[in-house]
């Protein structure tokens, strides 16, 4: 794929912010075929281990995906699962403090859509469901469990994100990092879970789209604007060495070459 101009890169830059609603032109598709279009599970190799988690769609013309950071910090492979097929995918930023991670999947293949935001004001006492997708081989199946958003605590273990929202219940790993959704499967935030952590939480879609706003075209066709997020990333780098037997910090860089993944019918298509 050719390096993308600056013009490109703004452009995109502005549909990620706006892929999960407003920006976005609607889609004549039911909630429910959204919703699969718009989960997307994870697999990274961290060290020896092959790490499970979930993610959502940004924007499904440019194949951009939003997941948690601790479950792809220092992947040396990743492979997305989506109801279209398996595809592979690279980092293309990182805010470590706040847990959160932008992947691009290979290949750029049409159907992905991303998921309409919820109103601001969600209720707290609604009935929320954490979504993920898990992958046996060649098969994905869409994971939901039903939450509530709890009282605040104090503070939350590393390395999820002080902007964290509690959960009523504990999530599985692998919805680590997936949409949670309203009744009427709108996102309202990324539910996150780490094995460090007693405490499941949801950062709530408002603070990831301020975040988003915060990225600009960079080199390496990978975005830029979270730096200062960096004086996180000894917690990351902790977190996955205790948990990834074989972690190197090396292996923890941004846009590692990923060879793309082709699948058939694909061949022809960008990416």
């Amino acid at each position: 794929m050719e390096r993308l101009s600056t013009v490109l890169w703004a452009a995109a830059t502005l549909a990620l912010v706006a892929g999960c609603g407003a920006g976005a032109p609607p889609r004549a598709a039911a909630p429910g075929e959204r919703l699969e279009l718009g989960v997307v599970g994870i697999t990274a190799r961290i060290g020896g281990d092959d790490v499970l988690s979930s993610g959502f769609v940004l924007d499904g013309d440019r194949g951009l995906v939003l997941t948690a950071a601790h479950g792809v910090w220092g992947a040396r492979s990743l492979r997305l699962a989506t109801a279209l097929g398996v595809l592979h995918g690279r980092i293309v930023a990182r805010a470590p403090c706040d847990d959160l991670a932008v992947l691009e999947v290979y290949p750029r293949i049409p159907g992905l859509s991303a998921l309409p935001a919820a109103p601001a004001a969600a209720s707290s006492t609604r009935l929320l469901r954490s979504l993920g997708r898990r992958s046996d081989g060649a098969a994905t199946a869409m994971a939901s469990i039903p939450v509530r958003t709890a009282e605040p605590v104090a503070s939350v273990e590393p390395p999820l994100p002080d902007a964290g929202v509690p959960l009523d219940s504990p999530l599985v790993p692998a919805v680590s990092g997936g949409p949670v959704v309203d009744p009427a499967g709108r996102l309202v935030g990324m539910a996150e879970s780490a094995a460090t952590a007693s405490t499941a939480v949801t950062v709530p879609w408002p603070h990831i789209r301020a975040r988003l706003r915060e990225l600009g075209p960079g080199p390496r066709r990978v975005f830029v604007g979270w730096a200062r997020q960096y004086r996180c990333a000894g917690r990351q780098h902790a977190y996955a060495r205790g948990q990834h037997p074989g972690y190197r910090a090396a292996d923890a860089r941004l846009d590692p070459r990923i060879p793309p993944t082709r699948i058939p019918g694909t061949e022809g298509l960008d990416g």
